[in-house]
This record gives C-alpha cells, structure tokens and sequence, in this order.
C-alpha cells in the first residue's frame, strides 16, 4: 500500500506499531490514517480510538482480513470511515481513499466552509487566499476541532519552532478570527485556543 501510494505522488509514512503511530500524531499532522486491525502490542481498533481522541476529524480506513461483523461493528463504533476486508484490489483502496479526501468539506458557519483535504478556505463557495502561515494555522485547528491547542504547539505548527513571545501567534489568531468569523476560534485562559464546531461550550 504504502509503495503504491507513493509511486502515485502521495506523501506516505508507514508505521510498524501503534505506538509509533501516536507519538508521530503527537508531532504532525496527518490527512488520512490507513490502519490494519490486526498490530504488534495492540490491534487497530484500539490504535483508532486513541487517535480519535485527539483527532477526530481525520478520516480512517480500516483493512483487516476478519470478516467477522462483531469486528466490524467495533471499527465503526471507534470511528472508522471505511472498512475494508483482505484481500482486496489497491484500486477499490485508492477510490476509497480518494473519497473520504474529497468529501471532508467541514462547515463553520453558513457561509464559511473549510476543504480539510485541499487545505482551503471558502467563503461564500469561492476560495479565500490565505498567507502560508495562515492555512498552517487553520489546518491546525481544523484537524483538531473541540481540542485545546497550546501555544507551543500552535507556534510549532506554524514557525517550527517555539517563539520567544506570543505577539506573532496572537496576531496570526487575530486575522484569522476577521476571515472566519468571531466565536469560533477561543482562547482557552493560560493554555491556547480552541476552535468549536457543532459542540456545546
């Protein structure tokens, strides 16, 4: 899977356990997770909760060679996209794939919509123009929806590195709130921010 994916011009990193799996989620962000049920140490399902936790808005598909529907269900039930059994035909797995990329169209209000997978915003239905640190920025958040981010982490998202002063991320929030609308992106007292989407608060 992984070389099929990348001779077709894709960015793959494949992962032999779960553990290494949810320290790099720790570190990047992914736009899809292919996950296998059956792992060394774990089993996918359990891989896929935890994630979930964290990340809840990137698309999985499970592959597994169980046609067993209590596996099945308990995929789902951890919040699988798709679930498909082996063997099976790496074209049914690219359409799969390409699917669940091209149909992450997130809303955040009525007029504005966010493309998790071109990683652009739209407004009014048309593409809105955002600098390099703004769509890093954005995606950040839209990749972790309902989550506090911290400043740290938010700083290293978008400059690599931690800042010395909070002055540039602030500011970067600041004209990010004016594209987006207020009341969507909060600051969480002495942690970070937090974009909220369809969730009390």
């Amino acid at each position: 899977m992984h070389e099929n994916f990348e001779n077709k011009g894709w960015l793959c990193e494949g992962f032999s356990d779960a553990y290494g799996v949810l320290d790099a989620a720790k570190k990047r962000m992914y736009d899809l997770y292919i996950i296998d049920v059956n792992l060394p140490f774990s089993n996918g399902i359990a891989l896929l909760k935890e994630l979930r936790k964290t990340h809840p808005q990137v698309p999985a598909i499970m592959v597994s060679g169980s046609n067993d529907i209590e596996t099945i269900m308990d995929a789902y039930a951890a919040g699988c996209d798709e679930y498909l059994k082996k063997p099976f035909d790496l074209r049914e797995l690219e359409l799969k794939v390409s699917k669940l990329m091209n149909d992450k169209l997130l809303e955040l209000s009525e007029n504005v919509k966010y493309d998790l997978a071109g990683h652009t915003l739209l407004i009014d239905e048309k593409a809105v123009h955002l600098s390099q640190k703004e769509t890093a920025l954005l995606h950040a958040f839209m990749s972790n929806i309902n989550r506090s981010l911290s400043h740290e982490y938010l700083e290293s998202v978008v400059w690599g590195s931690v800042e010395e002063n909070g002055h540039a991320l602030r500011n970067l929030i600041l004209r990010l709130r004016k594209r987006i609308g207020k009341g969507i992106i909060e600051t969480v007292q002495g942690k970070g921010y937090i974009l909220r989407l369809n969730a009390e608060k």
